[in-house]
């Protein structure tokens, strides 16, 4: 279970835009009418509602994924509830439509939410390229969730260096950082459960591990708290045992928490043109705080 602390640190940056609705409409220029201002408030307020929907429905997939791993356990071990293999197997099955069913409403409501986000986004323009990168970032992270993974990470990508030294935007760059290196993560996993080739899955794991590790001697730069750093260090070893674990017992290990069932859209290797995503080889240690550890489940 992820950490309060961490938990709540994520759940700053996913509600972030629920409540600078009014200040969100004021930016919008005097050229801008009234009644865009108010549509894109309205879509902004949306687009959170629709997020909240979505982290229950995911909530709900997991609890029905841990259900599925349990009843193979029991069909593996014959402890069925009358000892039957044939009553588990058809157990089994059922609690498998289950996690599907689940899945799936998960996926719609995070694709709904990106959706919504998007549409903020195109109301927004360039005249507050900052309140447009915040959300962009909730934009992609959505994506990533309902299983777009790397349409969203093309999205976060862009926004990994920050703007200024301004904390807000060095934090911003943080965050968007650790989405980027959660979704490389989730890619490799599902394409290496899919029996995708080894260079496909092996190039999104090296992708994760190098963005778990610069967050990671960043924090540690910057004199970060020494549980925060240790769980950034965590993700760096999760990314190296999913490379060299047997495939057959990563299929034994749940689904990380936060992670879609299976992928759509853009495949990796079809980012977005001009935008590399390589850590920088200079760490900059200015500003504070940073991405917090993943936690267990992954």
């Amino acid at each position: 279970m992820i950490s309060t602390r961490n938990t709540m640190r994520r759940a700053g940056w996913t509600i972030w835009a629920l409540i600078p609705v009014a200040v969100l409409a004021f930016h919008f220029g005097p050229g801008r009418t009234l009644a865009a201002r108010e549509t894109a408030a309205a879509r902004f307020r949306e687009a959170g509602d629709l997020e909240r929907e979505a982290i229950e429905a995911q909530g709900r997939a997991y609890q029905s994924h841990l259900a599925v791993i349990e009843r193979r356990r029991a069909g593996f071990l014959g402890s069925g509830p009358s000892g039957d293999g044939e009553e588990v197997d058809e157990s089994l099955l059922a609690a498998m439509e289950v996690e599907r069913i689940a899945y799936e409403e998960a996926a719609d409501r995070w694709s709904e939410t990106a959706d919504a986000y998007e549409q903020v986004e195109e109301r927004l323009g360039d005249e507050d390229p900052r309140t447009l990168d915040r959300v962009r970032w909730s934009k992609g992270r959505a994506k990533v969730r309902s299983g777009a993974i790397w349409d969203g990470a093309a999205d976060l990508e862009a926004l990994i260096e920050s703007r200024s030294d301004d904390p807000g935007d060095q934090e911003l760059a943080r965050a968007a950082r650790e989405e980027l290196a959660t979704a490389h993560y989730f890619g490799a996993r599902l394409l290496r459960l899919s029996g995708e080739p080894a260079a496909k899955w092996r190039a999104e794991v090296a992708k994760a591990r190098q963005h778990f590790r610069y967050l990671a001697e960043t924090a540690r730069a910057e004199n970060g708290d020494g549980a925060l750093v240790q769980g950034l260090e965590d993700n760096v070893e999760r990314a190296i045992d999913l490379e060299q674990m047997d495939k057959s017992e990563l299929e034994g290990r749940p689904l990380p928490r936060e992670s879609p069932r299976a992928t759509r859209g853009r495949r990796p290797g079809q980012g977005r043109p001009g935008v590399s995503p390589r850590p920088p080889t200079q760490r900059d240690g200015r500003g504070a705080g940073g991405a917090g550890p993943i936690g267990p489940g992954w």
